[in-house]
């Protein structure tokens, strides 16, 4: 299997390279990440089967094949190699098979338009102050940009999330899909911009079912493999239900960012969200706003920040009230808690596919003392916003909290710490180390008899890296 595999991919690019003569021009660039990082009680209890140190290197390759400046294809590829790894190949002679395809999509411009028109698996992202609670990554799909003036333009989508999903004996079934329709508007002036948008999503009942069969497996479903796809982030805290009929999922939101106070810049965001289900339980509405507030001089940037999600209400039967989330690729507020890390974030940490909590900051980023050396130091101080009282009785309804994502109680409350500094070597190689510490005050009363009832011992993270742009 493994030498077939190896010849397509050989296949694939030999292809790849012949489809050159038609292109006018062929353009490449990527990335090579290295890292070593070492881990301490990243989700807060100490076990002895978690892997503190760990080396992985990330190759990410993109071909762009340009005809004209209204038509051109990207193909990117990726390659994750965890040292040591036998499945990803970093084991004993690195012939291992981990080859993904990142990107692969057509720009083109509407004859006679304006209108540009993006199709195939692509980065797919709303805006953020500091990066989007939502959805910050590929997805496969259409998005179409129309620049109406030069103060407006307009976004419209459609992103396909699931389809077929199966079910425990490899059946296909109907209404078991999940589709986005996007739209953003984009308002932007000299030292200001502001970006409404807005996300319908229709969810197949199936799939939901699906979701919930991959979570709560039944002795009927036993082989069915634990990937939980986007439940964590659209399922409500309490118990859970089989669903009948189709849901509506939504989000509207709205960034700003005004500099034209410069060198004070201010930028935020409100969204809200919502699960409309046929059964009360598997509601889920909530929001989420975050505010900036910095203040460049000639040698860094000095930041205040806040943010409040909303969470749980003491009810658990009427489902959940805090903001849905696709996954949480994109909030990156700090590069261990949340997902600002080169290489993305943790998921044992604290952004993970709920946001109900509060938290302030205060940063000082870009400071430099000496030529090409740059650093980030970040203080952040926060607390859970969902009802103590509901996560008792998740835990006593036999739900662990923990696995769907729940993040703090109003009970609990933590400490972050940062310092990540850089230093380009050359123009395009950066060395990059990233320390991070995270004090967790958990209340044992809110998780007595879960997994996190002793989940309050501090995380360690030091990750160093070696990145190479061109």
């Amino acid at each position: 299997m493994k030498r077939f595999m190896t010849l397509a991919l050989v296949a694939m690019f030999v292809l790849g390279l012949a489809s050159m003569s038609a292109a006018k021009e062929v353009q490449m660039k990527g990335q090579f990440v290295h890292h070593v990082t070492w881990l301490d009680n990243a989700d807060f209890s100490k076990d002895n089967s978690e892997n503190e140190f760990r080396a992985d290197q990330r190759i990410r390759v993109y071909f762009d094949y340009i005809s004209s400046e209204a038509l051109n294809a990207v193909l990117g590829f990726e390659i994750n190699s965890q040292w040591g790894n036998v499945d990803e190949g970093g084991d004993l002679g690195t012939d291992g098979l981990s080859v993904l395809v990142k990107h692969a999509y057509t720009n083109f411009v509407i004859p006679h338009t304006p209108v540009s028109v993006r199709v195939g698996l692509q980065p797919v992202a709303w805006k953020g102050a500091y990066g989007s609670p939502i959805f910050d990554d590929d997805a496969a799909g259409i998005i179409m940009n129309a620049p109406f003036t030069d103060w407006f333009s307009a976004s419209l989508g459609w992103v396909r999330a699931y389809d077929n999903l199966a079910d425990d004996e490899n059946k296909l079934r109907p209404d078991d899909s999940m589709d986005l329709i996007t739209l953003s508007l984009d308002f932007m002036g000299d030292g200001w911009s502001v970006t409404p948008y807005g996300i319908f999503s229709f969810l197949g009942h199936n799939a939901w079912n699906d979701m919930y069969e991959r979570q709560f497996p039944s002795p009927a479903n036993s082989t069915a493999e634990e990937d939980i796809f986007a439940f964590n982030g659209l399922a409500p805290l309490g118990p859970n239900y089989r669903a009948d009929d189709d849901m509506y999922v939504w989000w509207t939101g709205l960034n700003f960012d005004v500099s034209v106070l410069d060198p004070i810049v201010i930028k935020g965001d409100f969204i809200y969200g919502s699960v409309d289900a046929d059964e009360s339980e598997n509601d889920r509405s909530g929001w989420f706003a975050d505010l900036g507030i910095e203040y460049k001089v000639s040698w860094g940037t000095f930041g205040l920040m806040g943010m409040y999600g909303s969470g749980e209400d003491d009810d658990l039967d009427n489902g959940s009230e805090a903001m849905p989330v696709l996954n949480d690729s994109g909030f990156g507020l700090t590069t261990f808690g949340f997902s600002g890390a080169v290489t993305g974030g943790f998921d044992s940490a604290l952004g993970t596919a709920r946001y109900d909590m509060w938290a302030i900051g205060a940063y000082l980023a870009d400071f430099t003392f000496i030529e090409d050396l740059t650093h980030k130091l970040i203080v952040v101080y926060g607390q859970g916003t969902s009802d103590s009282e509901a996560i008792e009785d998740a835990v006593t309804a036999g739900t662990d909290p923990f696995d769907l994502g729940a993040v703090l109680s109003d009970e609990d409350s933590f400490v972050e710490v940062n310092f990540d500094t850089q230093y380009m070597i050359y123009e395009n190689l950066a060395a990059i180390a990233e320390l991070g510490y995270i004090y967790m005050d958990r209340d044992s009363d809110t998780w007595k008899g879960s997994d996190l009832e002793d989940a309050d011992d501090d995380a360690f993270k030091a990750a160093f890296y070696l990145k190479y742009d061109f």
